[in-house]
């Protein structure tokens, strides 16, 4: 190699060791400005901190409890899963045969489920009492927020067994809820044209036997579940007012199945309206958080913007001392805007773990109470990623604003006036 290409290789060298001395020198001078006037940088980050922080916790509530409350609704109402009604009675359609098998010819639908329900009575002994008797299925019971309390459901769909309610189960003798396992009772139903296709007008069908084999936990209502099956065998019973349909998801949407579902007659409902207002609330709730949190953070910029530029008057014969030095106007602007990442970044991490971390606390110190009122642990605290990112966005957003203008007119003083200043 020649001894030009070897002189312009270590010019080359010079050059880089030159920039990277000058970028790393705009760091140190950054950091020791902060360090220098350590009261103003720590009330200026920790306003910013404090303003993040607040932002943060609040965020946190608000996603949190949103969480909390669409888990709690959807927990036994899965998404995929409509429920069918009957509607107004003036346009009466019910979910027999013919409709069911429509309905499951539907795209994406996978299975359908009814429920028929009529009144009655009930008899154990010496006790009896008007209930309401729901015909349905074990899978219907499962998908349904019925609780069972005592026994459970091992009975197929035809057989002679029911399901009684707390309440009922009181009222016919059981003081010990579980103590109706097993035990034979008696029902009339009342029968009409709204659950047997044949019937003309009502009839009773009185004592019929059948067997409890569990208990709900509900102690409000007077309810019993029979077969659908069983009561379409023995009594002729081959309609329903209400039923569950469930859906592929990945064929088609809840959507696409309510409108076809509703152009039969009957009446749809599914967790998604109610999700949907859910999220509606909360957006309203957001809305209000997030104009909060821009006067919080206009405060904060403005704090920043202050102490910037505070800090050109107080280092204007330092920049034009630096300018006589050589350094250029590109350096002098990335100094400024360096200062203000500093302090937009290491006050919006104190804020953003502060009030995640306040948040949490506070999550604790509910659940400590909870706990010892024999109520059960929630957690109401959740922070989306998408939030955190755009936090973080916001935060080089901040540094950049605040940092440009102050830096900018640092860039552009010239070094004579500037080492004239006093």
């Amino acid at each position: 190699m020649s001894s030009f290409s070897k002189n312009k290789n270590k010019n080359l060298d010079r050059k880089v060791k030159i920039k990277r001395m000058n970028f790393s020198s705009i760091i140190l001078i950054g950091y020791r400005n902060i360090f220098v006037n350590k009261l103003r940088s720590f009330l200026t980050i920790g306003g910013v901190a404090i303003g993040i922080g607040v932002v943060t916790f609040l965020i946190c509530l608000g996603f949190g409890m949103q969480k909390m409350v669409i888990d709690e609704v959807t927990k036994n109402n899965p998404v995929d899963i409509i429920d069918v009604n009957n509607g107004s009675l003036d346009n009466f359609v019910s979910l027999g045969k013919e409709n069911v098998e429509k309905i499951k010819k539907i795209n994406g639908v996978t299975d359908v489920t009814v429920q028929v329900n009529a009144g009655g009575k009930f008899y154990y002994q010496q006790s009896q009492t008007d209930a309401i008797i729901f015909g349905t299925s074990k899978k219907s019971i499962e998908l349904s927020d019925v609780n069972i309390k005592y026994g459970k459901i091992d009975y197929e769909d035809e057989s002679a067994k029911a399901i009684i309610s707390g309440k009922l189960a009181n009222i016919l003798g059981f003081t010990n809820r579980n103590d109706a396992i097993g035990k034979k009772v008696t029902f009339d139903i009342l029968l009409s044209n709204e659950t047997n296709s044949e019937k003309k007008e009502e009839t009773e069908i009185k004592n019929t036997e059948v067997e409890v084999v569990a208990v709900t936990d509900n102690e409000n209502d007077i309810i019993a579940y029979l077969s659908y099956k069983w009561l379409g065998e023995k009594f002729g019973v081959d309609l329903a007012q209400t039923g569950k349909v469930m859906v592929d998801l990945n064929k088609t949407s809840i959507e696409e199945v309510r409108k076809n579902v509703e152009f039969l007659g009957f009446e749809t409902e599914s967790v998604t309206d109610i999700v949907t207002d859910i999220n509606m609330f909360f957006w309203v709730i957001r809305i209000v958080l997030i104009v909060f949190g821009t006067i919080i953070m206009s405060i904060s910029a403005m704090g920043m913007l202050n102490t910037l530029s505070v800090s050109l008057l107080q280092r204007t014969k330092e920049v034009g001392i630096l300018k006589a030095l050589g350094a250029k106007r590109i350096d002098i602007f990335r100094m400024f805007v360096f200062e203000a990442a500093i302090i937009s970044f290491v006050g919006g991490a104190l804020g953003f773990f502060g009030g995640y971390g306040m948040a949490e606390l506070l999550n604790y110190a509910f659940n400590v109470i909870s706990s010892q009122r024999g109520m059960a642990p929630i957690d109401f605290i959740y922070i989306p990623g998408y939030f955190v990112l755009a936090l973080v966005c916001f935060i080089g957003f901040l540094g950049l604003v605040t940092g440009i203008m102050p830096a900018k007119r640092a860039a552009t003083i010239h070094a004579l006036d500037a080492l004239r200043y006093e």
